[in-house]
């Protein structure tokens, strides 16, 4: 079966860190599987850091200096503490990261391969990224599945920090807030250690659920459109890399080739994590904000699962962390994200030593890829209707 071995052949590489000389070797073999496909390919370079612990380090830093200079100036602690809850939401919300380029030293690639048909009226891109995380105290097996619970959690404590330190500046010197603030300095704290040792001796993973399962639909999809009858979609077929360390393999493409891809009429069908638990589509993505995808691409999805081979395939949200399927969405593309999950809502094996072949379940991939091309049939359908309609509307008016 193509998918086993793209995936076999993925994992050989033992891993694929964000911008590390095997994230290369495997850009190259997917390049060079594009070709055996038959199909044009590109491969472009990027600017990117090899992990976003160095920008969450820093925004977590300010806040230590917030509580810090309170101290001493109760204002000047709210004015710095708010700049760091405002850095902090703009990194979690995706809306801005102004620290980033300080980190971006190193290369990454993204791998393009398309079927070009310049006069089609829409675009579907299919993208996953290649490249691997690395394992660390968060993502401990024992601790994973209250990942979300200990976010929301730090959120919270950095909101009553920020309410502690408005308070403070009209209030005389209060030993218990004073205490709750340092308990919270000293989280943050925690919170650095842990972020710096899992950067420094986390083991990187084979990551052949996240993410050689998705690249894997995407070669196995590409094969099975280059002769495909769907006149009206001209297909691009993105393989990313670090996304890991900020998607921002994705964020490099759209930039790139933001010209090509109008955001009317480009469809985004993001795939990761699709080789254990159960399939779904989602919905919207957001570990703050919720970001919806496409009403469009939810509808195409939906109307896919309710075929007999696809019944236990539903709809969810991603509240997890973040894919690189919020890119696009955030910038007002068409977007959906495939990802599966286990019974309790969580990813398997995620970001841990785990995460290998040997726990790949080969018919869910496969499934996934019959899956998207369900979808991208009723897609294509319902927007030749569309056109087809507008075009009669239109010849009426013009009559």
């Amino acid at each position: 079966m193509r998918i086993t071995r793209f995936i076999n052949e993925l994992c050989l590489l033992k891993d694929r860190a964000s911008c590390s000389k095997n994230e290369k070797k495997a850009s190259k073999h997917i390049f060079e599987l594009f070709g055996l496909l038959g199909i044009s390919a590109v491969v472009d370079e990027f600017k990117s850091q090899k992990s976003h612990t160095g920008e969450l380090v820093l925004i977590l830093l300010i806040f230590i200096a917030a509580i810090y200079a309170s101290f001493t100036s109760p204002w000047t602690g709210v004015v710095i503490h708010t700049a760091g809850l405002i850095l902090f939401l703009g990194y979690f919300t995706n809306q801005f990261k102004p620290f980033a380029p300080l980190f971006r030293h190193s290369i990454s690639t993204n791998v393009i391969g398309r079927i070009r048909n310049e006069s089609a009226p829409i675009k579907v891109v299919i993208s996953a990224h290649h490249d691997t995380a690395r394992s660390g105290l968060l993502w401990h097996p024992k601790m994973v599945s209250g990942f979300r619970i200990s976010f929301l959690s730090g959120v919270a404590l950095l909101v009553l920090a920020e309410v502690i330190l408005i308070s403070r500046i009209s209030m005389q010197n209060s030993l218990v807030l004073d205490s709750v603030l340092i308990l919270i300095g000293v989280y943050i704290c925690i919170q650095i250690i842990v972020l710096i040792y899992s950067r420094f001796y986390g083991i990187p993973v084979q990551g052949a659920n996240d993410n050689a399962s998705g690249v894997a639909v995407m070669l196995d999809l590409a094969a099975r459109l280059k002769d495909n009858n769907f006149k009206d979609i001209e297909f691009w077929f993105v393989s990313t890399g670090s996304e890991e360390s900020g998607a921002v393999g994705m964020r490099s493409f759209l930039t790139h080739y933001q010209e090509d891809l109008g955001k009317n009429r480009t469809f985004f069908i993001v795939l990761d994590n699709v080789g254990s638990g159960t399939l779904h589509y989602h919905t919207a993505e957001g570990m703050l904000n919720l970001y919806p995808f496409s009403k469009k691409l939810i509808n195409a999805a939906s109307e896919t699962a309710s075929r007999p081979q696809f019944k236990d395939v539903t709809a969810a949200k991603y509240r997890l962390a973040y894919t690189d399927a919020i890119i696009p969405a955030s910038k007002g593309y068409h977007a959906i994200l495939l990802l599966a999950t286990d019974g309790d809502g969580n990813i398997p094996n995620w970001h841990w030593e785990t995460d290998t072949v040997e726990h790949i379940d080969f018919e869910l991939v496969q499934k996934t890829s019959d899956f998207v091309l369900d979808m991208i049939s009723r897609l294509h359908q319902t927007e030749s209707a569309n056109r087809e309609l507008q075009e009669q509307i239109q010849d009426m008016i013009a009559g």
